[in-house]
């Protein structure tokens, strides 16, 4: 039987903490969660989220993140309540056996540190140091908590092949080669006080551990959350990646560099578990036609490729959308709104899991087929200024002549008035 709905569970099964370095604001920390569980669902919206170093269309993350989860859906079995990829996996080739332990490694990476606490999270390649680069290696990850004005960098190492014994070591390596070197080291607007590698051991067919090794708390040590503000830049960067999910890679890098604006553009929202929701698009081109030399064009011949729109599973809760919108209007001299930011109850991310859905503590969700979505419709969430409205609406009409959304047209959010488009994009979003 496929793996569609089984909650599996993880355990950490050895730990291993590492003096750390004689520096200001280095304050190690041990795992406190030793057992993590998870749907198909969330760990399919983790291995979304890691699979990639920088802002991507979610035309190309989403079948990337869909074969494995695929994958996962014919090599993990729903009856046991350990995690384990079967022994028919091997049947594989090896370099697919490679790429699914890697990109499975990184969400159950991502998993364990959420579980343990952490809420936000980006890319450690998206932030500058302060100075030269301590290693030519590099960790995976960024992490922040609520009420710690310093982060945590996270390694993801993950094996299908090799022993126990011999994998902690690759672990041990990870953290003194891509962890170590980056402790006390100022990253953006924060300082680097701990970090982890987290090791996904999954060789054994009936039970997958994790292995951590990470920064020690010295006997004498001031360890706990410091007394300066959330780092901003890596809450900021966490919904940048998840904007490139819902909105594409255009919006996402345009609102980086702060030349993008959701002021006075429409998205399509819907009503689940008593929120609302920011619903993200990915294009689906038109049907393909048979020319008479036996060639496939464009059902169009004489026109562009028709694009059409439908939900592609991503989406982010509406409050915090609207948040993380007034956020790129914001001043950097000003508090920014992302710093007060709603964090998901623990009653709504298990409520999901019901819906073969997954809600994550930062307010990204993967919204399955089971869902009853409520009250489709298109808002526009920030209104535009008023000063502004006319030049929006003549902007507006002329990206309309270009398409409906997205990066092969225009940006996202550009919605005809028209209300038959309407009606047809709300269509294609409920049936897809």
């Amino acid at each position: 039987m496929v793996w569609e709905t089984k909650h599996k569970a993880m355990n950490v099964t050895k730990v291993t903490g590492h003096l750390p370095p004689a520096k200001l604001n280095v304050r190690g920390r041990a795992p406190q969660k030793l057992s993590i569980t998870f749907t198909p669902a969330e760990l399919f919206g983790a291995m979304a989220r890691c699979s990639h170093l920088h802002v991507i269309n979610p035309s190309a993350a989403t079948p990337e993140a869909e074969t494995c989860r695929h994958l996962l859906h014919q090599y993990v079995d729903d009856t046991s309540e350990d995690f384990a990829i079967l022994g028919s996996a091997n049947r594989l080739k090896d370099f697919s056996r490679t790429h699914l332990a890697g990109v499975v490694g990184a969400g159950i990476s991502y998993l364990q540190m959420v579980r343990d606490g952490y809420i936000w999270f980006d890319h450690f390649e998206n932030f500058a140091l302060a100075g030269p680069a301590p290693s030519s290696k590099s960790p995976d990850f960024v992490f922040s908590q609520i009420g710690h004005d310093t982060v945590a960098v996270s390694e993801s190492k993950a094996t299908r092949g090799s022993s126990r014994k011999q994998f902690d070591g690759t672990v041990k390596r990870g953290y003194i080669e891509q962890v170590a070197p980056y402790l006390g080291t100022k990253l953006g607007s924060s300082v680097v006080s701990h970090g982890y590698a987290i090791g996904s051991w999954m060789t054994s067919l009936s039970r997958a551990e994790i292995l951590v090794h990470h920064t020690g708390t010295p006997i004498r040590s001031a360890a706990g959350p410091g007394e300066g503000p959330d780092p901003i830049d890596i809450r900021r960067g966490n919904y940048l990646n998840i904007l490139s999910l819902l909105l594409g890679p255009r919006i996402s890098r345009a609102a980086r560099e702060r030349t993008w604006t959701a002021r006075g553009r429409r998205f399509v929202t819907a009503r689940w578990l008593g929120h609302d929701w920011l619903l993200g698009m990915a294009p689906s081109h038109g049907a393909f036609a048979i020319a008479d030399r036996g060639e496939p064009v464009w059902a169009a011949l004489e026109e562009e490729p028709q694009v059409l729109w439908s939900f592609n599973a991503f989406a982010l809760e509406l409050g915090v959308a609207r948040r993380v919108f007034d956020s790129l209007d914001t001043p950097i001299t000003q508090v920014d709104p992302v710093s007060n930011i709603p964090v998901m109850s623990d009653r709504l991310i298990a409520e999901a899991s019901d819906f073969d859905s997954a809600v994550f503590p930062d307010g990204f969700a993967v919204i399955g087929r089971d869902a009853k979505l409520e009250n489709v419709s298109v808002i526009m969430p920030i209104p535009r200024d008023a000063d502004k409205a006319q030049a929006a609406e003549d902007g507006e009409a002329a990206e309309a002549q270009k398409g409906v959304v997205g990066d092969e047209a225009s940006e996202f959010g550009i919605i005809s008035d028209v209300q038959e488009g309407v009606e047809q994009l709300e269509k294609n979003w409920l049936t897809e």
